[in-house]
């Protein structure tokens, strides 16, 4: 069966004063209206319906920003070159929800107080040409048409805080340069849903989840978009645009001006044609992109592996300019991968997940990478962290608040295989293991090369 985003092209609705549309292209700058305020504003209490916790949960996260500027955000550090760095000794720092698994910056001791004069000419901002750019997993804000008014389902919890929802890692998100998730549901008041077997909507008011929570950049290229037809996703990016939010839909690109003067190009896209993937890419170069991401949304649902159709094409994708590659569907942890001078990340999983009251693997990550501007004005990455995370600040079942685990903790032990690629799923008893079996539905993708094929379900 092929699945299309819609019969006729759909196009955006008019954009707001930030946001100005140049050869199909989409404009954004870093001064878009934002809820929260600007960035680096202290992190949001939270405070919405909560389900009742047992036992001891995880370290508070107010008071953990001090000690995430020490430690410089390093976690799972790789520099240029890339992901192959030998690991060094961390510094021990028991109290820190951010640990090093590779550190590529060594801690620099405090000096002692001087006397000297100061120096006659300011010294430069080693940090004035890094940028910080945060990727993280599905953001369904909101739940499934048949389970809408279910208690303990997202908009039970939630409620009217949108503050609630990603207060957990505000405080990362905050103090980047870009932030970018998959947004895999419609905004709409639309009740009219697809014929189909999960159909998920969040309220139009959910956006500002997002502005609350500090992301600043969302694809629509996946197979959720359309979960209330063409009204449900013009509706999405309607809310998007009147909130400063950079989005792009099936083939759609979009350049984004970050506070610090960094341009971010990026590609989405949903059916992967080869030919439109590098024509995708070299617009965003000619407009004028330093970093380019490509943001496709493909794979197999619930697999820790990715495919080999997966590999080539994200490969392909590098190979025609692409510095990161970003991928959602499996709804699991994916390997990372260094090609050439790009990564790749193969699947995050699910992170601010509605679809799911109690998702059986709750493990996600967000992803950061440090690009570099030379002297002579040329981007590089520089290196890319991992920040371990469980989509619920709880165990036992679903929060919708995704939180940082803690150090040494199984959960984080996890997430450090899943990215590396060394993590097996656990053999479930004969007697579980036929009515654990999900149903994978198979997609056709027709491409400028042939028809490959992927993996698709909920």
């Amino acid at each position: 069966m092929l699945l299309t985003f819609a019969a006729d092209p759909i196009k955006w609705p008019k954009q707001n004063s930030d946001t100005k549309g140049v050869n199909g292209m989409r404009l954004y700058s870093g001064s878009g209206r934002r809820l929260s305020g600007k960035k680096g504003g202290k992190r949001l209490a939270g405070g919405g319906k909560r389900l009742r916790s047992k036992g001891v949960g995880l370290a508070p996260v107010a008071g953990m920003l001090a000690i995430a500027c020490c430690l410089g955000g390093v976690l799972w550090c790789v520099q240029a070159g890339f992901l192959n760095r030998p690991a060094q000794q961390a510094p021990d720092d028991s109290d820190s929800l951010f640990y090093p698994l590779h550190l590529s910056v060594p801690v620099q001791e405090e000096e002692e107080d001087s006397q000297e004069a100061p120096p006659e000419a300011e010294e430069p901002d080693p940090q004035a040409d890094r940028f910080v750019l945060s990727f993280a997993g599905d953001c369904t804000l909101g739940a499934e048409h048949d389970t809408w008014n279910r208690p303990g389902n997202f908009p039970d919890v939630v409620g009217d805080d949108y503050a609630y929802p990603l207060a957990g890692v505000k405080y990362v998100f905050a103090e980047d340069d870009f932030t970018f998730v998959n947004l895999e549901c419609a905004l709409t008041d639309a009740d009219t849903p697809a014929d189909k077997t999960y159909r998920f909507r969040g309220l139009p008011a959910y956006g500002q989840i997002l502005t609350e929570g500090s992301v600043e950049g969302v694809t629509l290229a996946n197979n959720h978009s359309l979960d209330y037809g063409a009204e449900g996703l013009a509706d999405t990016r309607q809310v998007l645009a009147e909130l400063g939010i950079a989005a792009g839909g099936d083939g759609e690109t979009f350049l984004y001006t970050t506070d610090r003067g960094l341009k971010v190009g990026v590609y989405t896209a949903y059916h992967l044609g080869r030919t439109q993937i590098q024509k995708g890419i070299t617009s965003l170069r000619e407009a004028g992109a330093e970093v380019v991401i490509a943001a496709f949304h493909s794979g197999t649902e619930g697999s820790y592996t990715p495919t080999e159709n997966q590999k080539s094409l994200f490969h392909y994708a590098i190979d025609c300019g692409a510095d990161i590659v970003y991928n959602a569907h499996p709804h699991v942890l994916q390997p990372m991968e260094s090609y050439h001078d790009g990564v790749i990340f193969y699947s995050l999983g699910n992170f601010c997940f509605g679809g799911n009251r109690n998702p059986s693997d709750k493990d996600t990550a967000i992803m950061q990478v440090t690009v570099e501007r030379t002297e002579e004005g040329t981007v590089r990455l520089a290196e890319v962290e991992a920040i371990p995370c469980s989509v619920s600040s709880r165990s036992d079942r679903n929060d919708y608040q995704p939180t940082p685990y803690a150090e040494g903790s199984a959960g984080a032990d996890r997430v450090e295989r899943k990215l590396a690629g060394t993590y097996r799923k656990p053999t479930p008893a004969p007697a579980q293991q036929a009515a654990d079996t999900p149903v994978v539905q198979t997609i056709a993708v027709t491409t400028a090369s042939g028809t490959e094929s992927t993996e698709s379900g909920m």
